[in-house]
C-alpha cells in the first residue's frame, strides 16, 4: 500500500493535539513571529516548567487514546516536529499493530510502558524510526515519557511504505542506568558546572546533532562564583531531570525546559543541589562559544523566562507541584 493511499486509511493519532489547536495556543505559533526568536520553527523558550503547560487527554480517534499530552515546544508551521511529555494512565493499553510517520526518540521519565516485545522502565531510552512497526502497546501501573517526534507524526494502520524505515538509525532500548558516566573535560561542558558527567545516548554522523544525559554536582563555594557563558551554533534543547540549576531567568527545577535558539546566551549556570539533564543539539552540533569573561552566577534569579507571549498566560501562573514533571 502506497504512502498516499495508507494516509486515507488514518485516523488523526500519534499527531495528538499537535493537529489541533492546543499547541499553537500553548505556544503562540498563530502569533506574528517578529517579536520572538525563531528556531526551526519554534520559539526560543527559556524557560518553562513541564507541570505548568497546558496538556490533554487524548480522545478515540487517537492511536494512543487516553494519554495526556503535554506539548513543551512544536513547530506547527513546518514539518511538525514537536517535544512532549506523554503521562500514560495505569491499565491503558492500545492493541492496534500500526506505525508512525516520523522518527520518535524518548526517554521514561517514570513508572513504565511496553512496546510490543520490550518494556521500558525509569531511565530507559529509545530512537524508533520512521516505519517502525508496533503490534500492541500497554502500561500497566501507568508512565511518564519525555517524547521527541522529529516532524509529522500521525498513525497509520498499514504496512510501512518501502523505503520508510531506516533500521541503520534503530535504537531500541538503552538502559542508561547501566552506562557509566564519562568526565566532560571540554570547556564548553565545563560551563554547565561543577563537574560535568556525561553519557551519549546518541549522535547523528552526518548532521552533527547528538543526545546527552549529563551531570553536574553542587557547587560547593556558591557565594560569589562566576562561569562561562555559552551561545551555540545549533539548537540546544534541555530538560531538568532532577535537581535545581540557579540561571539569569529563574531558578530551574526538576521539569524545566528550554528550547535555545542559535547565539542565544546560556548561563552562567550553577547548582547548589546538583542536577541531571537530558540535552539534545538540533540543526548541527551545538560548536558552543564561550564568554571570554566570566559572569556572576545569580543564584535566586526572580522568574523571567523568554517566552512567546501565549505562553505567558500558563509559564507564569506557578506549576502544579504535585506533579514531579
Amino acid at each position: 500500500m502506497t504512502h498516499a493511499l495508507a494516509s486515507l486509511r488514518r485516523r488523526s493519532a500519534l499527531g495528538l493535539m499537535m493537529g489541533s489547536a492546543l499547541a499553537p495556543r500553548a505556544f503562540g505559533q498563530n502569533a506574528a513571529p517578529a517579536a520572538d526568536t525563531l528556531a526551526l520553527g519554534r520559539f526560543h523558550t527559556d524557560f518553562v516548567q513541564a507541570q505548568a503547560v497546558p496538556g490533554r487527554v487524548l480522545g478515540e480517534n487517537n492511536s494512543q487514546p487516553g494519554v495526556e499530552g503535554t506539548p513543551l515546544s512544536y513547530n506547527a508551521k513546518g514539518d511538525k516536529a514537536v517535544t512532549v511529555v506523554f503521562r500514560y494512565p495505569a491499565r491503558w493499553a492500545m492493541p492496534k499493530p500500526h506505525y508512525v510517520n516520523s522518527d520518535q526518540e524518548f526517554y521514561i521519565l517514570d513508572g513504565s510502558v511496553t512496546f510490543d516485545d520490550t518494556t521500558y522502565g525509569p531511565g530507559d531510552y529509545a530512537y524508533l524510526p520512521a516505519g517502525y512497526q508496533h503490534k500492541v502497546m500497554t502500561s500497566a501501573a501507568g508512565c511518564t515519557m519525555l517524547n521527541f517526534y522529529e516532524g509529522e507524526h500521525l498513525a497509520f494502520y498499514a504496512e510501512t511504505p518501502a523505503g520508510m524505515y531506516i533500521s541503520s538509525k534503530l535504537i531500541k532500548k538503552t538502559e542508561t542506568a547501566k552506562m557509566a558516566w564519562a568526565p566532560l573535560k571540554d570547556a564548553a561542558s565545563q560551563s554547565l558546572g561543577a563537574n560535568p558527567h556525561g553519557k551519549l545516548l546518541r549522535t547523528d554522523t552526518a548532521t552533527g546533532e547528538s543526545t546527552w544525559l549529563v551531570k553536574v554536582d553542587a557547587d560547593a563555594k556558591p557565594a560569589g562564583l562566576a562561569r562561562a557563558v555559552a551561545t551555540h551554533a545549533a539548537v540546544e534543547e534541555f530538560f531538568v531531570l532532577e535537581g535545581e540549576v540557579a540561571s539569569p531567568r529563574g531558578v530551574m527545577k526538576t521539569g524545566a525546559y528550554v528550547w535555545r535558539a542559535p547565539g542565544q546566551p546560556r548561563g552562567p549556570l550553577g547548582s547548589k543541589t546538583g542536577y541531571t539533564a537530558i540535552i539534545r543539539s538540533k540543526g548541527g552540533a551545538l560548536n558552543s562559544i564561550l564568554s571570554e569573561t566570566p559572569a556572576a552566577v545569580v543564584w535566586a534569579a526572580n522568574y523571567a523566562p523568554h517566552i512567546s507571549d501565549a505562553a505567558r498566560g500558563f509559564a507564569m501562573k506557578g506549576y502544579d507541584q504535585t506533579r514531579k514533571y
